[in-house]
């Protein structure tokens, strides 16, 4: 057991402020979408019906209901947020004393540094030990070695996720509401490929704009459709 105490990606905040009330900060935030998502499995809605039955059973235990809150209330009750998300806090970049504070810890190297030696060998030397150690790549972060019960996996892209969502739920809530239709409700195409009036005088324009948001909406579907199941498996996104 460890005591979590940071996250991989910015974690959602709250306030107690007029403002911070109403903006909703927390829906930026990567653990609310993945808390949204989940929400929108048939067949995890089924499970939290069932009173956490069946094959997720096990995602239920530690997710619990997401339908019978809200997000503030599921992220806080019993440290959930921390118990699913929170990383390891790692050990501290310092000098310790070989005699009494060598205590094996986890993806850690000791190494021993003769100070009577050249800044510039030892800072070569000292290179060599990381190229030759270190599994993460400059500017990619890397979740392979993460102590969350529940790591974010893949690329985030807050903005496209939501628009992922909106689109979902916008279709799901009108089925027969056609593709371009729901583009320019969710308004998820650049303002130069929007439908504004006057286009239906332009026959060759109105098409293009519409095939383009049709096309982008579909897109959005199926990456959102994609995500509600790899999410009921305990993935996101």
């Amino acid at each position: 057991m460890f005591i979590p105490s940071k996250f991989a990606y910015k974690h959602p905040t709250f306030g107690r402020s007029k403002i911070a009330i109403e903006r909703k900060p927390y829906q930026n935030s990567v653990y609310y979408l993945w808390w949204e998502y989940l929400k929108r499995s048939e067949e995890y809605r089924k499970c939290c019906e069932a009173n956490g039955k069946g094959k997720l059973k096990g995602l239920y235990a530690d997710f619990g209901d997401v339908f019978s809150c809200d997000f503030k209330t599921w992220w806080q009750t019993d440290d959930r947020g921390a118990r699913l998300f929170g990383e390891e806090q790692l050990p501290q970049f310092r000098i310790i004393d070989p005699k009494v504070e060598i205590v094996p810890t986890r993806n850690s190297v000791y190494i021993q540094v003769p100070l009577d030696l050249p800044k510039r060998f030892l800072m070569r030397e000292f290179q060599k030990i990381l190229d030759e150690n270190h599994t993460g790549k400059r500017g990619i972060r890397t979740n392979r070695n993460s102590t969350s019960l529940y790591p974010v996996t893949g690329h985030v892209d807050i903005d496209a996720l939501q628009k992922c969502l909106s689109v979902y739920d916008m279709k799901k809530q009108n089925p027969k509401m056609k593709l371009w239709e729901v583009a320019q409700e969710c308004r998820v195409v650049k303002p130069d490929s929007r439908i504004k009036a006057g286009d239906e005088k332009l026959k060759g324009e109105l098409l293009r704009k519409r095939l383009i948001a049709a096309n982008t909406v579909s897109r959005l579907l199926k990456k959102a459709k994609k995500i509600i199941v790899e999410v009921s498996n305990g993935r996101f996104p």
